[in-house]
């Protein structure tokens, strides 16, 4: 991994590869993205200290690992509490998050952005540039 990239690392955590790969495309396509992806919540903390994305792109709803668990494992690791989460989900409906008072998994946070599938690229990359760690 090149650190000195001017690319934005990304790193997709989804259980639906076909879908995940097609954001990773449509991704890298439109802006100047390195993308990972992880289909297991499972190994998604361990794939994070590895990536050390700028910002993950998290489902909510996964066989083995909810994202909000795994959101919360992320939170509560000092390095890497501050990486901007995006929640993606085809369950999430706009302003569901600010519904909850902004507790995610029990735990505060500061996310905003909801997105729910299907997505279009132009939508996501707006999302991904409104919360990219600076």
């Amino acid at each position: 991994m090149d650190e000195t990239s001017d690319k934005k690392r990304i790193l997709i955590v989804d259980d639906e590869e076909k879908f995940a790969n097609m954001i990773k495309k449509n991704l890298e396509k439109a802006g100047s993205y390195d993308v990972k992806i992880e289909t297991k919540g499972t190994q998604a903390l361990a794939s994070v200290k590895a990536f050390k994305p700028h910002l993950i792109i998290l489902d909510v709803i996964m066989p083995d690992k909810r994202g909000p668990e795994i959101a919360v494992e992320i939170r509560q690791d000092e390095k890497l509490a501050k990486i901007p989460i995006v929640f993606l989900t085809a369950t999430a409906q706009k302003g569901q998050s600010e519904m909850f008072g902004g507790l995610v998994g029990g735990a505060p946070f500061t996310i905003k952005p909801a997105i729910s599938k299907p997505v279009s690229t132009p939508d996501l990359v707006k999302c991904i540039e409104e919360n990219l760690l600076k």
